[in-house]
């Protein structure tokens, strides 16, 4: 639910002690309580998102309880790291954004040796994975073993809400571009500052939720960070935080169309992290923004500016030495590649599919290789 790892633990321990207190006995603990026990130095509003989970989880299990819950011991970790030895699982939550567990108490055991007795089995490791993810559909339907996702309550927010991930086939969703909403700003301030280093778009899903999309360096105080897809939901009806596009879902839809994913600032020839472009770069750049400018079918938001890349680039770099200038420039450079593969992907007929990808691809819900999980939000 955080960005930085020990506060996200407190968090999560807190989200633990309060479900297991709620539905196991039926009571919130105090305030000093959690302080006490799992967060120290809680601010006031995670009281307020750890009431509202539990009583979205409450509803969810309804009389159901006896359970035994788990985040930094337990089973969660058994399981973990089972994936990760015995089925390929090298980032866990590009299998399964679980932060927590919850597994009935008289099951765990049988459970838990099922499990192990998948990662054993005489077979490929994506096709053990496949089968963990089968057997635990099952446990999350009888709400035997829970993995559960956890989101920050908006603020004004009266009741959260629980969504199901992967219990079934993702698919049968229309998607529809926003008219105008797609931008890549290319305007500058006077100190070489781009005002933003992403590649934006909005989109609906079904003619309703409307999702927000940004492809930029999530790190712009260092050039050489990779450029990222987020998708946002707009609005608290819309559903929960979607999060980054796992890079497996955007190759698989990739590959087969001959197109690949741009490359990191590091690894692109035509980008210097340092700020010292050659003048073949520079050339780079200009060209590929003529190519960009020349193709149809896309309606792109470039802002005002009309200077070309290259100036742009030189005035940037004559200004590195200021806090986020080149991770902003580096951002754009490859948001200007995604430009160009989004025309392409557009050439092909393939646009919507494209949004779909990366829906279900942020949903972590874009193959059999996703485990199931809830989330609360």
């Amino acid at each position: 639910m955080a960005s930085d790892a020990r506060e996200t633990q407190k968090q999560e321990n807190g989200s633990l002690m309060v479900f297991e207190s709620y539905i196991e006995k039926g009571k919130i603990p105090t305030i000093p309580e959690i302080v006490n026990s799992v967060y120290p130095d809680m601010p006031a509003k995670w009281y307020a998102t750890f009431e509202l989970q539990a009583k979205a989880l409450k509803n969810y299990l309804g009389n159901q309880k006896q359970y035994n819950y788990s985040r930094d011991a337990g089973i969660m970790r058994e399981i973990e790291s089972i994936a990760s030895k015995k089925m390929g699982v090298s980032v866990k939550d590009r299998w399964n954004p679980m932060d927590v567990v919850m597994v009935k108490k008289q099951d765990e055991k049988t459970v838990l040796k099922k499990i192990v007795a998948i990662g054993n089995e005489n077979m490929d490791k994506t096709a053990k994975l496949i089968k963990l993810n089968m057997y635990m559909k099952e446990l999350l339907k009888e709400k035997i073993l829970l993995g559960i996702s956890l989101k920050e309550i908006k603020l004004g927010v009266s009741q959260a809400k629980i969504e199901e991930s992967n219990l079934t086939k993702s698919g049968g969703a229309i998607f529809e571009l926003k008219s105008g909403s797609l931008k890549c700003n290319l305007d500058m301030d006077r100190n070489g500052m781009f005002s933003t280093g992403e590649l934006a778009l909005d989109f609906f899903v079904d003619g309703e939720t409307e999702i927000h999309v940004q492809a930029r360096s999530f790190r712009y105080s260092i050039a050489n960070t990779v450029v990222q897809t987020d998708l946002t939901p707009k609005g608290r009806q819309s559903g929960a935080k979607l999060g980054k596009a796992s890079t497996q879902a955007l190759d698989a839809f990739l590959r087969p169309i001959n197109l690949a994913r741009p490359l990191s600032p590091t690894q692109h020839r035509e980008i210097s992290v340092t700020g010292e472009f050659t003048s073949s770069q520079l050339n780079y750049w200009d060209n590929l923004y003529k190519k960009i400018k020349r193709t149809r079918g896309l309606d792109i938001d470039f802002g005002n500016s009309n200077e070309t890349i290259s100036t742009l680039i030189q005035r940037a770099t004559a200004n590195r030495d200021t806090k986020n200038v080149l991770g902003r420039l580096t951002s754009k450079l490859v948001a200007l590649e995604w430009v160009h593969i989004y025309q392409q992907i557009n050439s092909k007929g393939k646009f919507n599919d494209w949004l779909s990808c990366l829906y279900y691809g942020a949903k972590k819900e874009f193959s059999e290789t996703n485990g199931p999980f809830i989330k609360i939000y």
